[in-house]
């Protein structure tokens, strides 16, 4: 999934159904938010094109259950982690938390939906609508971490507060003591900016951001 999109799905069985599933439109910037997605994305896609028992062997599909359970276990993961986020992060608890509801209906929607397809399928009309459940889950899932990743968006935001507000102490002080004082937290300070900045810089998807950042890396360091 090296360009976070899903290939549509051809098969007999799925009555040429195709899942066109592109996570880009959610507006994914980070390869952090991408590579987390993954396994759920395999896991989805791998059950929706999961082919119906042979003539021999008719009825239920013991794969599908068991790929059926790994999405749902994934699913609650996601939840529980997000909900986990809410709670250490009241900056972004009601959009996280709005987010994990979300994912908690859409994951209930799968669950009944693919239920119903590994008891039966060699339903058409079964697997589409596991495709449309697994459409509207990994869009809530990418959703979920994509608020997750406003978290370290504020960390940065606050580290640039920080050396701004060592800098006008910097300009204020009145005596050396507080002068060095303040020098010395504003080096720490400009530490931290420059390290989250650079995992953020490591972390986006487009180049012309990751220049952008890298360039206020540098003229951070060269005015320092």
């Amino acid at each position: 999934m090296s360009t976070a999109t899903l290939n549509s799905l051809n098969s007999p069985s799925a009555g040429m159904l195709q899942i066109k599933w592109d996570p880009k439109n959610l507006d994914i910037r980070t390869k952090s938010v991408e590579k987390t997605l993954e396994p759920l994305v395999t896991q989805v896609t791998t059950l929706v094109s999961q082919k119906g028992p042979s003539k021999k062997k008719k009825g239920r599909s013991k794969k599908a259950h068991v790929l059926s359970a790994a999405v749902q276990k994934a699913t609650e993961n996601f939840i529980a982690k997000g909900e986990e986020i809410a709670q250490e992060n009241p900056e972004i608890q009601s959009e996280m938390m709005a987010a994990v509801e979300d994912v908690k209906k859409t994951g209930e929607t799968m669950k009944a939906a693919s239920k119903d397809f590994a008891d039966d399928p060699c339903s058409s009309m079964k697997r589409g609508v596991m495709v449309r459940a697994a459409r509207a889950l990994l869009s809530s899932v990418a959703r979920l971490l994509i608020v997750a990743d406003m978290v370290d968006v504020h960390l940065l935001m606050k580290s640039l507060r920080m050396v701004e507000d060592d800098l006008d102490r910097i300009r204020n002080a009145s005596s050396q003591q507080e002068l060095l004082n303040s020098f010395r937290d504003y080096g720490k300070s400009v530490v931290e900016l420059s390290d989250r900045a650079g995992r953020r810089q490591q972390d986006l998807l487009d180049p012309m951001k990751r220049d952008e950042i890298a360039a206020a890396r540098a003229t951070l360091k060269k005015n320092n």
